[in-house]
This record gives C-alpha cells, structure tokens and sequence, in this order.
C-alpha cells in the first residue's frame, strides 16, 4: 500500500510532500527522490483519539501523516491492536470511570501525597540548604524596599532580650538556629519567620504592642511555624507543584530557574489554615508554659486584625477562601484557653 502525505524533519516545522510505501515488517519514506527504509517496529504511531489522524514517528524524531488517514488506520489496527485510549473511549462507561479515577489520584495527589511528601522532605532538609534559602529570601527583601527597624538603641536591646528570653529550651540547640532581625517596611505591623529561622518583627509592630506580652505572643507563633518547619514545607510544596506540572506538560528547561524563584519568594506564600492553627497551639503552650497572660495575645491578635482591615478598606474574604483562619475565631481559641 502507498500512501500520499507531508513529513516533519526532526527539529522543523516546515512540511513537506512525501509518499510512504507500506509492507508487511518495513515501510520505505520516499521524499525529494530519496528512499528511507525502516522497520516497522522502530517507528511509533500516536494514540487513537477521535478523528485526529494519526501520526507516525521515526527513530530520529522525523513525523509522517498520511492524506489518506482512514486507509492507513485500517491497515494499522489489522497488524496492531488498538491502545487503551481507543478502547476505553469507545465505551461511555469507561470514560466515566477514567475521568472519576483522574480526579480521585489528582485529589489523593493534592491533599495526601503532596503534603505527606512535603512534611518528610522538609524534615529532612539539610541545615545548609535552610539557611541558603533564608539568605537569598533576605536578600530579595532587601531589594525590595525593606531597611534596618528604626527603633532607639534601647528598644533594640530590650526586644533582643525578650527574643532570647521566650525561645524554648528545646528550640536553642536547633540545627538552624533562631534569630531576630528588626526591619522597617510599608506593609505595617506585621512578623514573619524565614527558612533560616531568621524571625523578621517590623518595627510597626513593636511600637503597636502594649506589652512583653503581647510581642512575646506574635514571636511564639512564629517561632511555631519554624519549629513545625512551616516555611520550607511550603517551600517544598511549592517546588513539587511547579515539577509536577512540568513533568504533565513536558516543559523541564525551566526546573531550575523555577527552584530558585520558589525559593526567593518563600516570604510571599501564605501558609494554610492548618499551619497556622498549629502555630497558634503552639504560642498558646509556650505562653502558659512561661506564665505569659492569653490575655494579652488576644489583645495584639485584635489589633493586628484591625490594622488589616484598616490596610484592606474594610474588604476580607469569607475564612473558606482565604488560607488564613478567621481571626475571630482565633482570638476565641486563644480566650477560651485562658
């Protein structure tokens, strides 16, 4: 059988006209006079899918599609048997099944394997790895409009005493150990925790708290996330959705330009409610466990909801669509823990 069609060089788009004589074990490309024979089993044809016509695939990545795609189908399926796609599309049911099986390893991937995944990585992520990701993140804040606190002499000494003083025991001999930094920013009061345990307190913060207290609470709570190693969980979370994707959609150039930009932009990720109820559990033990007042990280909790809103115009998501708890609620928890 002879069969008329275009063929793609290896590499190019151009197509150009080309015949292909079918045989029993061999075919032979006939294009601009030159003959190309192959076995039949070193060539690939694509999946049957609909009335997409089919492909054929040399060895050194040159394709081939036949005009006549009906004619070339039929000999195909009478020597080959027809792949998986073809078989379960022509039963509605095992569409069905295969799109419910789809979603259900998508859902198992996402919330069971990813983070299972994430949480043993993290755990086992060597020191120097977390502090390298910690300094680039610094660095990267740097650039972006963050400077030195403007705190007196005097307030920076006390806040470094109530830092050593509040870190627990257990958390002094870490293999990443904490650290404070003062930083002055426009995003107002606010407090995060990076990779390298570095805990960065704005100095808005410092001048809104009424207390020890009330600091010692935001500390604790970061200070939870580092000890949970929230950041690099969500880092690693991060890094295996972007591989993922890649690997589905078979784009890998980009994998390591990808790790590091996960890696700079660790400080924006917002981390999901479960984390931050964890962290706030944690702030709770450790305020009891130093007889620090409740009362008073409820107090800075409110304040620190008011700033948002002040920030937001008054505009808030509903808790289900945000990756925060509802600070109410939180501020419940922690008065009901009084």
């Amino acid at each position: 059988m002879q069969l008329n069609g275009y063929y793609q060089s290896p590499g190019r788009a151009a197509r150009e006209a080309a015949r292909l004589t079918l045989h029993e074990r061999h075919l032979v490309l006939d294009r601009n006079g030159q003959q190309q024979i192959t076995l039949l089993n070193a060539i690939s044809v694509s999946d049957e899918l609909g009335s997409i016509p089919l492909t054929l695939s040399f060895a050194d990545g040159g394709r081939f599609v036949p005009d006549d795609d009906a004619a070339f189908r039929q000999w195909w399926q009478q020597r080959h048997r027809p792949g998986l796609v073809h078989r379960l599309e022509r039963h509605k049911r095992g569409v069905g099944l295969t799109l419910l099986a789809t979603l259900a390893a998508i859902a198992l991937y996402v919330w069971v394997i990813l983070p299972a995944a994430s949480t043993a990585l993290a755990s086992n992520m060597p020191a120097y790895v977390e502090r390298q990701v910690g300094q680039q993140t610094l660095t990267l804040l740097q650039s972006s409009g963050f400077s030195d606190g403007k705190l007196t002499p005097a307030q920076q000494q006390r806040m470094e005493r109530l830092f050593s003083g509040i870190i627990p025991g257990e958390m002094k001999h870490d293999a990443v150990p904490l650290r404070l930094k003062v930083m002055h920013f426009d995003g107002g009061a606010n407090a995060f925790m990076l990779a390298d345990g570095t805990l960065v307190v704005s100095d808005d913060l410092v001048r809104m708290a009424k207390s020890d207290d009330a600091l010692a609470a935001v500390m604790l709570h970061e200070i939870g996330h580092h000890h949970y190693r929230h950041p690099m969980r969500m880092l690693v979370r991060s890094s295996l959705i972007s591989l993922s994707y890649m690997w589905l959609t078979g784009d890998v150039s980009g994998i390591g330009d990808t790790l590091l930009q996960s890696a700079a932009f660790v400080h924006q990720m917002q981390f999901s409610r479960g984390m931050e109820r964890e962290a706030d559990a944690y702030a709770i033990a450790q305020m009891k466990a130093q007889g620090r007042s409740l009362a008073a990280m409820a107090e800075i909790y409110s304040q620190l909801q008011q700033s948002g809103e002040k920030e937001s115009r008054g505009l808030s998501l509903p808790e289900w669509m945000s990756t925060h708890p509802d600070m109410p609620e939180r501020i419940k928890v922690i008065r009901a823990a009084e």
